[in-house]
């Protein structure tokens, strides 16, 4: 089974990376954690750069922690480059080969940035005006250029955000004619309340934006319709214990203007916790639970009181040379988790060098499976990395092997990113997985 991604390309120019990269996504599905639709729905985020919801979906399919953005470069930097008058930016190709060596898709992408003016041509044809909190764009607008915490459809036309002290006004107005009306009010810089009506041919919108320390809750109604769609994201982090809820709740259809991923679409429920409980002063111990229910849209195959829930459980140890880490996740709490996977791992840090031997173990109660055996080896220094992952998925060579590498080097004026796979089974000889490559030239 095959499918077709791209990982995303992030310029210094930019305030921040991403949290994981296509590497990481392929391990998850390679290790049968996520299916091929679910890593499709966190690459398309990725390649949106819309980062917050490639996190969350990462951390319900995957049930795995999300680490916040880096920063690529400090704001005097960035403003710096911004003012430079000499244009700056790059130029990227991106490609994905399946497992018969066929290149699937390919894409081109060029971005040049000069004073507060940004041109992007590629996945996005836009031109960009930002000054402060002056915003101007015309070409495609989508969800970053929205602000919106929900993920919307990109619509070809001209969008204008103004502040007037601490509020900011905003318009939009595409080529179906379809407009909005925007009204931000940013009391300090904890807190922002934003209302948005949204005019499109058929149906009128309303839409609705709050965010605090605590967290985000957006909603859109759709005059006509049964239920908005709501969307919760709140966490508190402290210093020994933390926690985070995620949700999506909405009714049998959804607004006009949405653009929800396929499995957030199915379910009028979807949502996650995290409770992380910590213990520095003992070999920074950490204990975590994690949470997710889905309960889909009712249909003639399908019961309205049907519920998924799946939990898992990982505990953490010890210092960064010999740190251990167990887990165990109940696959499907509605049959009384008749299918459980235990994971086991040890994780060792010298700089420049990590390595990780792990074992995975799905225990299932009409077909047990022999366990996954996985070792890796990594090298990150300066502009360079370099990652090795061998697994036995029958525990036996000569029945079957994974081999995953990874080689990225971010340097100016290039940078690149490969990652390629290659499997052997029972009754195949070794041949290529999938392959991942990305090649950029900074100028």
């Amino acid at each position: 089974m095959t499918f077709t991604v791209f990982a995303t390309a992030v310029t210094a120019q930019e305030s921040a990376l991403p949290p994981f990269d296509a590497a990481q996504v392929f391990e998850w599905w390679d290790d049968g954690i996520i299916t091929a639709e679910e890593a499709d729905e966190i690459f398309s985020r990725l390649e949106e750069e819309n980062y917050d919801e490639a996190c969350l979906l990462a951390e319900v399919y995957a049930q795995e922690p999300c680490p916040k953005p880096a920063q690529a470069k400090s704001a005097s930097q960035n403003a710096q480059k911004t003012l430079g008058i000499i244009p700056h930016g790059n130029v990227s190709w991106k490609g994905q080969y399946n497992s018969d060596g066929h290149l699937k898709k390919h894409r081109e992408e060029l971005q040049i940035q000069f004073y507060y003016f940004k041109l992007h041509l590629g996945s996005q044809e836009l031109f960009t005006y930002r000054r402060n909190d002056t915003e101007a764009y015309f070409g495609q607008v989508s969800t970053q250029e929205f602000h919106s915490h929900i993920p919307l459809d990109t619509m070809w036309g001209t969008a204008l955000l103004y502040p007037i002290g601490k509020f900011r006004i905003g318009a939009f107005l595409d080529t179906s004619k379809a407009f909005n009306a925007h009204l931000d009010y940013k009391p300090n810089r904890q807190n922002q309340a934003g209302i948005t009506f949204w005019r499109f041919t058929d149906a009128s919108v309303i839409a609705l934006q709050a965010s605090t320390t605590l967290g985000q809750i957006s909603t859109w109604y759709q005059f006509g319709q049964n239920r908005p769609l709501i969307k919760v994201q709140l966490q508190s982090e402290k210093k020994q214990l933390s926690w985070k809820t995620t949700a999506y709740l909405h009714g049998d259809s959804l607004p006009q203007g949405v653009n929800l991923s396929k499995g957030i679409a199915e379910n009028w429920l979807w949502a996650s916790q995290t409770i992380t409980a910590k213990w520095p002063e003992a070999q920074n111990t950490e204990l975590s639970i994690k949470a997710r229910i889905l309960s889909p849209i009712a249909s003639d195959s399908v019961k309205s009181d049907s519920v998924s829930a799946r939990f898992k459980a990982t505990i953490t140890s010890g210092p960064k040379r010999f740190r251990p880490s167990l887990s165990a996740t109940c696959t499907e709490a509605s049959n009384n988790c008749n299918t459980t996977e235990w994971k086991g791992a040890v994780e060792s840090a010298w700089e420049p060098f990590s390595f990780k031997a792990g074992a995975n173990y799905r225990y299932d109660r009409t077909n047990t499976k022999p366990p996954r055996i996985e070792l890796g080896a990594t090298y990150h220094g300066g502009h360079a990395l370099a990652k090795l992952t061998v697994a036995f998925p029958k525990t036996s060579p000569a029945k079957g092997i994974s081999v995953q590498n990874e080689i990225k080097i971010d340097a100016e004026p290039l940078g690149c990113d490969f990652v390629f796979a290659f499997k052997k089974t029972k009754t195949s000889p070794f041949r290529p997985s999938f392959a991942h490559i990305q090649a950029m030239l900074k100028f």
